[in-house]
């Protein structure tokens, strides 16, 4: 029975351990674009060619790079903090021992943190909306949408 006990403790600590760096390489993967680069790109290239399509004036770039200026001086630290928390949480999950109690802990920072940049995020998105006449919010929701199912074409599975 004992021994039933520990081969199956094994087990559900592995299936954790495997489910914790696959939620840590998701979250790793989503903050990819935080940088100030997505895709090798520098994000200004992207913003002049994303101004072009939602067709801003010269007054609305000067705003929306004002918003997007302070709200990376808002993230900036964020992510350094974000970073440090993974690789302290990847630590634990790769340690000889295994601290179960110490890796919730760390997950849970994690959470929190990404948690504040989401909110950051949404805020800094109103900001940017604010400044869109409602035909400009209109564009966006249709480049959004065609984003988003990209995104989902791209995440099918094929069927055999």
């Amino acid at each position: 029975m004992l021994k039933n006990r520990r081969q199956m403790t094994k087990i559900v600590v592995m299936f954790c351990i495997t489910a914790l760096t696959a939620f840590a390489s998701i979250a790793q993967a989503d903050v990819g674009g935080w940088g100030g680069e997505h895709c090798g790109k520098p994000q200004h290239h992207n913003f002049k060619k994303f101004a072009k399509k939602l067709g801003l004036t010269d007054a609305q770039k000067a705003q929306a790079k004002a918003v997007f200026q302070a709200n990376k001086d808002v993230v900036k630290p964020i992510i350094t903090s974000l970073r440090a928390e993974q690789k302290n949480l990847r630590t634990l999950i790769h340690a000889d021992t295994i601290d179960e109690a110490a890796i919730r802990a760390e997950t849970a920072k994690v959470a929190g943190i990404q948690a504040d940049l989401n909110v950051n995020r949404a805020k800094t998105g109103a900001q940017f909306r604010a400044i869109l006449t409602p035909a400009q919010l209109a564009i966006l929701k249709t480049l959004h949408e065609k984003k988003c199912n990209k995104k989902n074409k791209t995440v099918t599975t094929p069927t055999e």
